[in-house]
């Protein structure tokens, strides 16, 4: 017998914590302050901003035959649907070959060091390319989030005349 998704509303303290259960959950701190719909389903739990966007999510700390029992919850509307397609990243390179995307440090190669690479990333990989060539692809071994999304790399300051002063 498989039970309904099981969803509460909460708002998050100052920390970005919420209590669940009796227990302080990191929802994120970015989050802080914000109300939002927690659905839980399964092993998973689905934080939803109050525009039902997807925001994250999270393991289930509550276990299935709890749910039900926590403060103002009720049975779940359907889920949001995650944003379309891949999230794309630039990163570049550094002087040993390497990057770093949602903390997970990736060796693309010192044949690369100091270009700009494009990384797609979805639930169990990352496609990193370069000029549109698919140089590697690795498997994703972090849960986390994507928070940079572009690559900064130092712009090449030409050199300016020395001006002589009369």
């Amino acid at each position: 017998m498989t039970r309904p998704q099981v969803e509460v509303e909460r708002i998050l303290n100052g920390v970005g914590l919420v209590s669940l259960a009796g227990r302080q959950l990191n929802v994120g701190y970015e989050l802080a302050g914000q109300r939002v719909t927690l659905r839980m389903d399964g092993t998973q739990m689905a934080v939803i901003s109050h525009d039902g966007k997807l925001l994250r999510t999270l393991p289930c700390p509550v276990p299935p035959a709890e749910r039900h029992r926590l403060r103002g919850a009720r049975r779940a509307a359907g889920m949001p649907s995650p944003s379309a397609g891949p999230v794309i990243v630039q990163r570049r390179v550094s002087q040993r070959g390497s990057i770093m995307v949602a903390t997970q440090r990736i060796h693309v190669g010192m044949s690369h060091a100091r270009k700009v690479v494009t990384v797609a990333t979805n639930d169990h990989s990352f496609h990193i390319s370069l000029d549109s060539e698919t140089i590697a692809v690795v498997p994703r071994t972090t849960s986390r989030e994507i928070h940079r999304y572009k690559a900064y790399a130092t712009a090449a300051q030409a050199a300016k005349p020395a001006q002589i002063r009369p």
